[in-house]
Formats: structure tokens, sequence, C-alpha cells
């Protein structure tokens, strides 16, 4: 095979021929070809060239890989929704929230208010629908519930009460619908006025007027009120309750109330029912004016204790009561029982001033209880019918028994501190005997003393 000359092979290749011219005009320009391939003097005129280009089959690595922003798959949390309107009283705009509770140019007379802040602020509002309340809330005038609705009152609240200048009474709250107050005993609600120092009759107190629904106060103290609590045609509950400094602590007219676990000290009269029904459990009524009293009402008390009282612990005129476990202690008298009927059992009468218990008229059946140690009289009856067993007498100074009237009352088969009847006789003071016609018989009489008495 005879090769083919240069210029013969190159031009059996036209599209090649024609790339090279390409390329060869771009890179040495439109001068360079001039001086290369036209000049009279050029080397290549009417020469033919081949020229070689090497193009890589894969373009070189970055020198920096460049780094992708991963992609979350989180989703976006969730909005909360705002707390609805109806739950939180709206901010008075005259007053804003964390207003003091009195004015920096207070006068001497005004240091004993409360050196707080407010976060709530009401001016005389009527609430008509179910609210809670919750912080420390100032109430300008008084605060009204109305049938409808539902006034709530969350742990460790303090919903305080001032008069405006212009009113003639002290505010209150009323409550015609239902009042529920959550407290616990680490963080109570706290209803009072706005004072450092409560004092009686601060403020009005608490009025429920009509509301019969399940209104119920856990672990709640009310304190410098006119009336801490005051029930017309109501009922309500109590857990934990403090009635403390006020005027009078609880007044219930034609209502129904269960009190447990409460607590009413330092009133001029701790308690007052008339008309109605009370039931108190674990009850402590001490250091007031008068402990408790009742008319023509409905009474059950267990394992309540009366003391410290200057009058009376516990008096019920006209009632039927059912006393059980309780304690009177250190008072004028624990108990006064005058007219109606009931029973008193287990309980203990001692170290009262004037006498442990006394009854006047009506019936009354007593058993296992204890008078000891009072300073006038242990049992006191004055025109009483009934029967007293299974009790111990002993070391009640002015005497053990003493019946003031003519009816009969039976004492027998208790304790009277002694096996010699002689002595026993002298402890039981008769106003008939003089008249050689005894109305309480003690014989027989106990040996030793009942183990149930306390």
């Amino acid at each position: 095979m005879s090769l083919l000359p240069a210029e013969r092979r190159f031009c059996r290749f036209p599209r090649c021929r024609l790339f090279v011219l390409f390329a060869l005009s771009c890179l040495i320009g439109p001068l360079g070809c001039q001086q290369l391939f036209y000049d009279e003097n050029a080397p290549f005129r009417k020469e033919t060239v081949g020229l070689a280009v090497t193009v890589p089959e894969t373009p070189p690595p970055a020198s920096k890989p460049l780094v992708q922003e991963p992609v979350s798959t989180l989703a976006a949390p969730a909005k909360t929704s705002p707390l609805h309107p109806r739950l939180l009283p709206r901010q008075e705009p005259a007053e804003p929230a964390s207003t003091p509770l009195i004015a920096p140019s207070a006068t001497v007379a005004d240091a004993r208010r409360v050196a707080l802040r407010a976060d709530t602020v009401l001016s005389a509002r009527t609430i008509t629908e179910d609210t809670t309340l919750r912080g420390v809330v100032l109430v300008q005038g008084s605060l009204v519930v109305a049938p409808q609705a539902t006034l709530r009152l969350e742990p460790g609240t303090s919903l305080l009460f001032k008069r405006p200048a212009q009113a003639v009474q002290n505010p209150r709250l009323v409550v015609q619908g239902r009042l529920v107050c959550g407290g616990t005993a680490q963080r109570p609600v706290v209803i009072g006025a706005a004072f450092s120092d409560a004092q009686p009759a601060d403020w009005g107190g608490i009025l429920f007027l009509s509301s019969e629904k399940k209104n119920s106060l856990d672990h709640c103290r009310i304190e410098g009120a006119e009336t801490g609590i005051e029930a017309r045609y109501s009922q309500f509950v109590a857990r934990g309750l403090e009635l403390t400094r006020s005027r009078q602590g609880a007044a219930l007219y034609d209502s129904v109330a269960t009190l447990q676990g409460a607590t009413v000290s330092g009133c001029d009269s701790g308690l007052f029912a008339a008309d109605s029904e009370l039931e108190l459990t674990n009850v402590t009524l001490r250091k007031n004016r008068q402990g408790a009293s009742s008319l023509h009402s409905s009474l059950v008390v267990t394992d309540c204790q009366f003391r410290g009282n200057s009058q009376e612990g516990l008096q019920a005129e006209q009632c039927r009561y059912r006393l059980s476990g309780c304690r009177a202690s250190d008072n004028r008298t624990g108990v006064v029982l005058k007219g109606g009927d009931g029973q008193v059992q287990q309980c203990r009468f001692a170290l009262n001033r004037e006498a442990g218990l006394t009854v006047a008229g009506g019936r009354i059946k007593i058993t296992y209880s204890s008078f000891q140690d009072n300073l006038g009289v242990g049992l006191w009856l004055d025109g009483a019918r009934g029967s007293v067993t299974q009790s111990s007498f002993s070391l009640n100074r002015e005497g053990n028994l003493y019946n003031s009237g003519t009816d009969s009352f039976a004492a027998v088969l208790n304790w009277w501190g002694t096996t010699n009847e002689a002595r026993i006789a002298e402890g039981i003071r008769d106003a008939g005997r003089s008249a050689g016609s005894s109305q309480v018989s003690f014989e027989p009489f106990l040996t030793v003393r009942p183990a149930l008495a306390p």
C-alpha cells in the first residue's frame, strides 16, 4: 500500500480541517492567522498543519465540596391558643395590672393597708358567666355572681375587697350562682379586705343568697369580715375552712351547711344557725366570745372542740341535736341545751368555769361521757327529763350534778369518783331533796370508771 502525501491525507477529512482552522482562529486571533498564513514571508504559507486536542472524560473535583443544609423533618411547634376571655375578667383601664392597693401619698392612718400589688382589679362587677380568678385580685366595691354563673378561685388566690370612698356600707361577695374555692393545704384561698392586719368589719363578707347549688370552699381563709359567711336559703360545703377575726364567723338562715375540719377563732360569735341544718365534723371553735349557737335547727356535731370561749362553747335552743366525741373545755359553760331533744355520747366536759353541760327543759340522753375538773358544776339540770348512764363524774368543784327543777331524772350506773354512797350523795345537789322528794336517782352506781368514757 502506497502512502498518500500529507496534503491528500489531510484533505480526506474536511470536517476536521474546518475544526482545526476554527480553533486556531480562536487561539491566535485574526492577526496571528494573517501573519502565519497570508503574509509573503509566512512560515506556513500553502502548508497544511494538523492539531490534536485531548479532552478529559470527567472534570476534576472541586477543591472544597459544598456543604448542603439538612432538611428538617420536624413539624412546626403548635401554637398555644390564648385563654378564653371569660376565664379571666377584663382589666379595668383606669387601674392596670400590678396596681398598688394604696396610693403613694397614704397617711399614717393607712399604714396597715397591704403593701402588695394587685394582678387584677375589678370595680363593682357582676359576673354573668363562668369565671376563674387567680393571683391577687382587688375588688373595689362589691362583687356579684349571677344565678347562671360560677366563680372559681384557684389555689393561692387572694380576693381582697376595698370600700370606695363614697360607699356607706362595706363591700361583699354576693353569690346567687355558685362559688368554688379550690384551695389546698399548702396554697389556701384567702378572702378578706385590703389591709395588712385584718380587723373585724373591714369588709362585709360572703353572702349566699338563694344559692342552692353545690357551693364548696376547700382550704379557704376568710378574715376581717362583718359576717364571714352568711347563707340565706342556700347550701354549701366547707373543708379546711378558717374563719377568723370577724364579728360573726358564719350565720345560717333557712340553709344547709356542712363543715369539715374547720376552725373558727377570734370572733364575737363563731357560728349561728336559725331554722337550718348544720353538720359539724372535726371543727374547732376557740377564743371567741360565743362559740356556736343555734335556734330551731338540726345539729349533728361529731369530734368537735369548743375551747377557750368567753361564754358558751355551744348553745342550742329548741333544736334536735346529736353530739358525739366532742370536747368542751375552758369556757364559761361548755355546752348549753335549752328545750328540744337529742343525744350526747362520748363527750368530755372539763375545766369550764360555771358548768360543763347545762340542760334546761326538753329531753336528753347522755351516755359514755365524762364531767371532770370543772370549776362549777359538772352537769346542771333545770327542768330537763331524761337520763345519764355509763358516764364519769369527778372533781367538779361545785358538785358533780345539780338539779334545780322538779322533773325526775335517772342518773344510775355512773362512776362518781368513789364507792362511798354518802360521798356520792354529797356531790349531787337536788332542789327537791329538802322537801323529802328527791328527783334524781343515782343508785345503783358503778364501782370503776367506764372504759368508754373519754
